[in-house]
Parts: structure tokens; sequence; C-alpha cells
């Protein structure tokens, strides 16, 4: 008998059934494991969520690795990310599909989707059966499954309180947190390049009123394409030479995001790509959680799951000669009290059942569901 975290065990007997995940891990069950270092911000709960959910049904979850170890063949396996099948029989192959096309390509590919067993995704367009849409139509035959992306609660937070009401203790006025990444897509509803466009202005006009925090912003801009690493390694260049940062409102890294969005005012939230019904990452819930207001752009219907009060949607000034300085201007112009309104309209939200479907365990559930169909 092989012993396993969380006190779970893998028996030579399986269970009533028996999954095996691929991807987001290294192996070994990691991705379970609280201690990780890989566990940032307990970004791996919702699947320690899944796995305990999961035991009380008579399912039995690992990693692949440690199934294929024990000599164990799952009965169904749950994919990650967009990687090649592993040919297991009667075994079938489900694919949790989190990102869009434009930062997973194959993922608006038919053939690829078409795989899988069962597809569980966000997206609207693919959920419909009506849908005319090209790729919901070619995937049509392949069952689909309604999920969002799972939202976990950090420890600091408290249903029914406001972290650091007002200003007080909220030394950082405006933040950005997010890695220096592009599309893999050419795509006019990107959103890497604005968020981009966001540091710069604050650095040029506002630099004291801004902090950058996330990974790899000691280098340029990253672009798509051979003519966009052309421009990359030509913007190296001048920095290098002359000693400077890239970026001058780069803070470093952020170990707890938590913390750092509970110190600030406002986070510029915008999802890797705008207009894309029903891609709601975590950014925006990040900062609802620690009482930071968001400045949000992605979701075209955001305020049907959102309450418009709880944030600030940025498509009020993204049509303005000088977006920018009419963001500024607005925050800072907001009195405390119109502040704290923000925030106890993300409280009310958050302690709702309007949250609920993007929880930890609302994903685990959803995902369980059809497993045992």
């Amino acid at each position: 008998m092989l012993v396993l975290d969380q006190n779970l065990t893998l028996n030579k007997r399986p269970a009533m059934l028996v999954g095996g995940i691929i991807g987001w891990e290294e192996g070994q069950d990691d991705l379970f494991n609280p201690q990780s270092p890989r566990n940032r911000d307990d970004c791996l709960a919702p699947f320690r969520v899944l796995r305990s959910k999961a035991a009380e049904r008579g399912i039995e979850l690992h990693t692949l690795d440690v199934l294929q170890k024990d000599g164990i063949q799952p009965n169904f396996t749950l994919y990650l990310e967009a990687l090649p099948i592993i040919p297991i029989d009667n075994c079938k192959n489900y694919l949790i599909r989190f990102e869009t096309e434009l930062t997973v390509p194959v993922y608006g590919d038919a053939n690829y989707l078409n795989l899988f067993d069962g597809i569980f995704t966000w997206d609207p367009e693919l959920l419909n059966a009506d849908s005319q849409n090209s790729l919901s139509q070619k995937t049509a035959a392949t069952p689909k499954f309604p999920i969002a992306y799972p939202n976990v609660l950090p420890a600091q937070f408290r249903v029914n309180e406001i972290i650091n009401p007002g200003f007080v203790n909220r030394n950082l006025f405006c933040v950005l947190i997010g890695s220096n990444r592009h599309a893999n897509v050419p795509d006019e509803r990107e959103l890497y390049s604005e968020r981009v466009k966001a540091i710069r202005w604050f650095e040029a006009n506002a630099a004291k009123d801004f902090s950058l925090f996330g990974n790899g912003w000691l280098v340029p801009q990253k672009r798509l394409g051979k003519s966009g690493k052309w421009h990359y390694r030509v913007e190296k260049v001048l920095p290098f030479l002359l000693g400077n940062a890239v970026f001058p409102s780069y803070k470093g890294p952020v170990q707890n995001k938590f913390e750092v969005l509970a110190k600030a005012r406002f986070c510029i939230c915008f999802e890797n790509a705008k207009d894309i019904p029903g891609y709601i990452t975590e950014k925006l819930f990040d900062s609802l959680f620690a009482g930071c207001i968001p400045i949000y752009w992605g979701e075209p219907q955001i305020q049907d799951v959102v309450p418009q009060a709880c944030f600030i949607d940025f498509r009020q000034f993204s049509t303005s000669a000088n977006p920018y300085q009419e963001l500024h201007q607005y925050l800072s112009k907001m009195t405390e009290q119109d502040f704290i309104a923000y925030q106890e309209a993300g409280r009310q939200f958050l302690a709702s059942q309007a949250f609920k479907p993007y929880s930890s365990e609302a994903f685990a559930d959803a995902i369980l569901g059809p497993l045992q169909s």
C-alpha cells in the first residue's frame, strides 16, 4: 500500500472509480500537496477540494504517474492542459478547458477537441447545442459540461468583513499584478498589450500612483511572431546599455497577492482577452477578496455576473482619446465614502449566492457530476 498526503491511500483494489489527472503537476500527486512550492496563493486548492469531494463519492483521484507506478488503470483521465492524449484502454478522457484559443490555440481546433469523451468549459458558444458558431458545430457530437473558473478564498479572507475599509492602510494607490506574456494568435481581442499601455501611461504621467508586480517585467514587452521577437530584441538594447529598468514601476514578483491587494486602493484587472462571453478568471475576484476596487475589462456582460457597484468598468473610459488620463482623474477624485461603497458592494456580493458558482466547491461538483453519470 502506498501512503499519500491528506490521509488518502492508493489500494491495489481500486475504488468504484479511479481517475488520473494530467497537467499542472510535477507528478507524485504534487497537485494535491498544499506544501508544494508551486502552490503560490494556494492556487492548487480547487484540486484538493475536487479530490476530497471525489473521495466522498467513491472516486479516487491521483496524478496519472502515481496510478501507472502502482499498475492501476484509470477509468477516466482529466486533462488540465492541452496535451496529447495518452492512449489507455477502456478509459474515458476529459478536457478541462480553462483558457481561450488566444492563449492556447489548439482550444480552437475541432479535431483536437473531438478526441475527448467530454469537455468541461465556461464557453456558452460551445455549451449551446443550437449555436451557429463554427467550432460549436464542428464539435457538436462531443459532450460539453459547464464550469466556471474556480476561485480560492485567501486564508485571511472573512465572509462579511471588509479588509482595511477606506483609505487607511492602503498606501498603494493603483497596482497591476500579472506576468509579461503575449497572446499566441493575432487577435484584436487580446488585452496583454493593453496592460502594457496602462503601465506605460502611469509610468510617464503618474508614477507615484502606480506599482507593477508579477513575473517577467525585467525585460521588454513580450510580442508574438518573428517581427515581434525582432522588436523585443531591439527594445532590450538601450535599457541594457544605459543600465535602466525596462519597467521603472516594477516592484518584483508577488508571493502573496492578497497581502499586496489589501494595501492597494485600485487594481487594473484586465483579462487576457476582451469580449469573450463567459471568460472570467480570478483577477477580479482576487481584488474583491482583499477589499481592493477592480478596474475591469474582459467579459462583455460582466455586470450580469458581478454587480456594477463592485467594480470600475474600464469600458467607460476606453473610447476616450486619453482613456488612462480620464481613469486616473476618476480614481483621484473618488471620495473615501464612495470608495467604501464599492467595498461594501463587493462584500455583499462575495457573501451572496451569486458568488457560489465561482467557488472551488462549485467547480468540484460540476466536474464530478458528469463523471458519475
